[in-house]
């Protein structure tokens, strides 16, 4: 070819690409090479895309650096997998840069700092961006991609802050969308932008929701309910995700471990109200006998949460990138007695 690159048609001499085929060329290999797995080359390939849209001023600017903000929350996050953090924060901040405010895709990328935040330690500043992220997605007229998924976000770290009630909330709050998505069929409503993720995808994200409300119930000492839905969590586990995944083994190691020690202290519980109506029966009937003393209450679980198991982690499907990180498992109480093993429920 004369130039170089260019297009033959049958009886017509060869011309060259001119800036919007070229782009269009750009975003077909773009593609390509994200499929083939190839993150940081396919953004590589995004950007001299978006370079010929802005010096031709086309309409195909604001497709490729919605494009290119995506290819950097999907690179950040494998940054993030290798502890490349400050990598990780540039690819995430310039995706927060050219992401459209209030988009899905801003929402994602608040999400994804809050994960990045998150592994760093700074708590506050993780649910800083999740409360960001939250804002967006219950905005009128917003049809965010996985609300559920920030809720349980949010339940994991204000566990962490200690705080188990709101935690709770969060984790209902998710397990509420999660079966208007999966049951009422509300995700054919979602903008048709995005492939809806394979049904045994968001089922192990249902099996987190009732493992992160078992955690919270837990430590609220609801402990016949918190009994149920780890149990619930490791029946939707070995249902959709498989009897051999981590995610599985550790739901059900989980369940094991609670129905012994928790079965344990319900019994301990129960005696101590029989103890207490006897008394009270006790003191009705002869206001003279002494009043025997309380049993002393068991030992509360410590607060203290303990670091996350990364196997326990489930990552989101290969190739999708723009969807928000694998919602965080909240962590179990640590047993009141040393005696006893600790509880490694974590993710993230």
């Amino acid at each position: 070819l004369p130039y170089g690159r260019g297009r033959v048609s049958r009886g017509e001499p060869a011309r060259p690409l001119d800036d919007c085929d070229e782009q269009l060329a750009l975003e077909l290999q773009t593609a390509a090479l994200q499929e083939a797995g190839q993150t940081e080359e396919a953004l590589g390939c995004m950007e001299q895309a978006v370079r010929l849209a802005r010096a031709s001023g086309s309409p195909r600017l604001r497709g490729a650096l919605h494009t290119v903000a995506d290819l950097c929350n999907s690179l950040a996050m494998q940054r993030l997998s290798t502890d490349e953090f400050d990598e990780a924060q540039g690819l995430l901040r310039r995706a927060e840069g050219i992401s459209e405010p209030g988009s899905s895709l801003r929402a994602i990328t608040y999400n994804n700092l809050a994960c990045l935040y998150r592994r760093q330690g700074h708590l506050r500043t993780a649910l800083q961006f999740l409360t960001r992220a939250l804002e967006i997605e219950s905005s009128p007229g917003m049809r965010a991609h996985n609300p559920s998924d920030t809720h349980l976000n949010i339940c994991a770290i204000q566990s962490q802050l200690g705080r188990h009630a709101l935690a709770l909330e969060h984790a209902q709050a998710a397990l509420v969308m999660l079966h208007e998505e999966l049951f009422d069929g509300t995700h054919n409503q979602l903008d048709g932008t995005q492939p809806f993720p394979p049904v045994a995808e968001r089922m192990s994200v249902l099996a987190i929701a009732y493992h992160n409300m078992g955690v919270e119930q837990e430590f609220l000492s609801l402990w016949e309910q918190a009994l149920l839905s780890y149990n619930r969590a490791m029946q939707l586990a070995r249902l959709h995700v498989g009897e051999e995944h981590l995610v599985t083994a550790t739901f059900s190691q989980t369940y094991e471990k609670a129905k012994r020690s928790l079965a344990r202290k319900i019994k301990e519980r129960g005696s101590r109200r029989v103890v207490g109506a006897e008394q009270r029966m006790g003191r009705s009937a002869s206001s003279s006998t002494p009043t025997p003393r309380r049993s002393s209450m068991v030992t509360s679980a410590s607060a203290k949460l303990n670091r996350p198991a990364s196997a326990a982690r489930p990552r989101p499907a290969s190739g999708v990138s723009t969807l928000a990180p694998a919602p965080a498992l909240a962590r179990a109480p640590q047993p009141a007695s040393a005696a006893h093993a600790r509880r490694r429920t974590g993710i993230e």
